[in-house]
Order: structure tokens, then sequence, then C-alpha cells
């Protein structure tokens, strides 16, 4: 589809469609991007202002969080955000009805994480909030100089199973030159049909975890088929650790700047590297804080947990959501003259690549996306044994029946290919010496 076309009519009919502004946020967030920090300060307090009067107002939850701090929501500052008590995981799962306002244009749609901390979170997302994380994400890819409506890959998951909905999103993706090739399915056959397509396709960026990146692009250069796409411009990752090694061989092997973003699901599109490198915080929508392990904000230049207010969720506010991720505050101004705060990102979401029994790697999310859709599963860890085999632990959060037991352990053998998979039901699941929960680890790769 002609790239003007798409961008000019396709896209606004769908976001006219379904009710979205991403537009008009784009167009906004262009022009904030230079503004002096000052300036985007002080737009971050009207809008958290205007937050925190909605939830105290619409949602009982953070009434209560709000009112135990003693903020006043009409008189609220940046400084006063760090007197209300962090908000978890564990919160959100025993208290979201009481967190939600399902009467904001627009509705509320239903989500779920990868559950990279082992323990998956359902939770909901508004139009407001979709339209501000899509529109900082399309301001990133004309950071390099990339439009909407332009070609662009993906190597992503892909679902467990194809529904209705999906359908329609991949005839979607189809209209607005998007292509999903499935992470989650990276045998020696696939990879090879994969080269096909690119080079068919010819897309202008592509996206993906970087992991699943760069073996594509090893197996094609060990196969002699090495990816060259004329129209490409730039490889943008996320989802996990761009390692050093992997950002080598895109940057070697594709000739093209590779860019890393930083976001969740929960958390919003929270930071993007810039041509000089940079991850640049989107201020305009999220307020992001580094706090040590008891909480308490860090002085600049040392690692902390990053803490995000979305400040444009409103139909299910995140208000100082823990994310379990650390960084550090960069210093200093960057050279490209946007006046956005900084991050040097320090330790994300670190995951193994599995191995199939069929040949070929799975991403460690193929298998999350099994157990993260099962509501009796509370939190989990998924070790893969040399043997290729996995066993799986499993807390559970109610009853777990036989019958669900198979279905997961079949479902979770289809994603690796065939593999033995154990299921063992646990009170509480050990983490690394370092702190941290490894949801999936594998001894084979």
């Amino acid at each position: 589809m002609n790239a003007a076309i798409v961008r000019r009519i396709l896209i606004p009919l769908h976001e006219r469609l379904i009710g979205r502004q991403t537009l008009r946020f784009l167009s906004d967030m262009e022009a904030s991007q230079w503004w002096p920090r000052e300036k985007l300060l002080a737009l971050q307090r009207e809008k958290l202002r205007r937050l925190l009067q909605h939830a105290h107002a619409k949602t009982p939850f953070h009434r209560d969080r709000i009112d135990k701090a003693g903020i006043n929501p009409d008189s609220v500052s940046l400084d006063d955000l760090h007197r209300l008590r962090l908000l978890n995981k564990a919160d959100i799962a025993a208290h979201l009805p009481e967190m939600i306002d399902a009467s904001v244009t627009g509705g509320l749609h239903d989500c779920t994480t990868g559950g990279s901390t082992g323990a998956p979170l359902a939770f909901k997302m508004d139009r407001s909030r979709q339209a501000a994380d899509q529109a900082a994400r399309a301001r990133s890819r004309r950071w390099f100089g990339i439009e909407l409506g332009e070609r662009e890959a993906y190597l992503w998951g892909s679902p467990i199973e194809q529904t209705t909905g999906d359908v329609i999103k991949t005839v979607r993706d189809r209209l607005t030159n998007h292509r999903l090739l499935n992470a989650f399915n990276m045998t020696l056959q696939s990879m090879a049909s994969y080269l096909t397509e690119l080079s068919r396709f010819d897309p202008v960026n592509l996206f993906g975890y970087p992991s699943s990146l760069s073996r594509l692009v090893r197996f094609g250069v060990d196969s002699g088929r090495p990816v060259r796409n004329s129209s490409l411009r730039a490889v943008f990752t996320t989802g996990e650790l761009l390692a050093p090694p992997d950002r080598a061989i895109l940057e070697e092997h594709l000739g093209v700047p590779v860019a890393d973003g930083y976001g969740s699901r929960e958390g919003g599109f929270i930071a993007h590297q810039c041509p000089q490198g940079s991850y640049h915080i989107t201020m305009e929508s999220v307020i992001v804080e580094l706090v040590d392990s008891e909480g308490h904000r860090v002085e600049n230049g040392q690692s902390g947990e990053i803490v995000v207010t979305h400040l444009d969720a409103v139909g299910m506010p995140f208000i100082r959501y823990r994310t379990g991720d650390i960084a550090r505050r960069s210093m200093g101004a960057c050279p490209c003259g946007r006046g956005l705060d900084t991050l040097d990102l320090v330790e994300g979401r670190r995951t193994d690549a599995l191995r199939r029994a069929d040949g070929g790697y799975a991403h460690a999310l193929s298998v999350i996306y099994v157990l993260r859709n099962e509501p009796a599963v509370a939190e989990f860890k998924v070790t893969q044994r040399r043997t290729l085999d996995l066993d799986v632990d499993i807390v559970p959060r109610g009853p777990l029946d036989a019958a669900s037991q198979f279905r997961m352990a079949q479902l979770l053998s289809r994603q690796i290919g065939g593999a033995q998979v154990r299921l063992h039901l646990t009170e509480s699941i050990t983490p690394d010496p370092s702190g941290k929960h490894r949801h999936v680890v594998s001894e084979a790769t």
C-alpha cells in the first residue's frame, strides 16, 4: 500500500472509527519535545493535577491513597507525589474493580502483561492512554526520518490461538503496511521464510525483540542470505535488554542505526533512544521516579527502581507504579537539543531463549503467554532442562484442576515443538540470589 495513502487516509480513518486521538497527541508532542525542561515540568504538574482530581472523584482505591497521603488534588505539586504510597501488582490484582472508571470516553479495554516478574497482571486501558503511547512511539520513529504509514516488519510474539480480533488486526496491519513475523517460532524453516518475506516486503524499519532480531540476522549471514533491504533505515528494539553483542550484530550486518526503547504494557511508552543514543523520557505522558529498596527517591546519578505515573491513563490510573526495573537518571542535556529528561538503563528485563524440540528457538514469551492467560496462575517459573523438557513451577491463585493443568501442559509443549512438560504446584517460588525472579531459565541454550 502506498505510504502516503496510509498516512493521510487509512490511519486517520482508523483513529476516527475507534475514537482515538493519536494524531492530536503526536502533533502536540512534536512541539513539546523542544520545550525547555521547566515548561515540560509545568505541563506535568498540570496533567498530574487533572489526573489526581479524576482519580479522587472516580476511583475509590486511589481516593483512599490520596486522602491518606494528605494531598489536595486541586493544588498538587510534583514534590507532593512522593507522599503517595507505591502501587504494585499485588494491589492491582486485589483491588482492580476499585481502581477503574468505566465511564471514560471510549470505554475500557482488557489487557494483560507478559509477566516479566513471573506474576502476570490483568488490567484495563482507555483510549486516551492508548493514544498517548502510540503517539510517543510514532514520534520516536520520526527521530529517524520514518513517517506513519511506511513499511514496518515486526519480529514479535504471535497469539497462541487466532481469535476473530486477531484476524481483524492482521487485516488492519496489512492495510497499514505492517507485517508480523512470529518470534515464538524461530526454526530453521520459519527463519528461511522470514528472510523471503523481508526480501519481498522491503521494510523501511524492523521492530522486535533484540535477541530474536540478532538470531535472524545471524541465520541469514550463516545461510548465505544476509538481510539486504534497500529501503531499510532503522531497527527498533524493545521487550528485553539490548545486549551489546546483539546491537553489534544488527549494526554490522544491517548497516542502519539501532535504537532501543523502554516501556511496558502497564507502564506505557517510557523512554526511547534518539539518534544521539540518549534514552529520552516521554515527559508529556509519564513521570519517572527512581527509588531505593525502601521506596525513597535516590539522588541523581544513583541507581534506583523505576516508578511510573502515567499522566494520560485516566480510565485506570497508574500512579507511582513499581516496574521492578533499575535505571540511573542521566546527567546533563542531550546534544540533540530536546528538553526531555534522559535515563541510563542499567538492568531491565532479561529473558532466556528456549530451544525447540523440532529445531530452532522460541522466545521466552512464547511460554509466558500461555501461563499469563490462565486466571488460576498467580506466579510461575519455567526451567528448560538440557533434555529440552520444561519444569514449570506454579503458585496457584485458586483451584487448578487436572483438566486445566493438562491443557496448559499441551499448549506449552506445542510452543516448544513437542518437548515434555512437567507442572509443579507450589506455595512459593524462590528468587535468585540477587533477589530478582527470573521467570524463564534455559539450561539448554
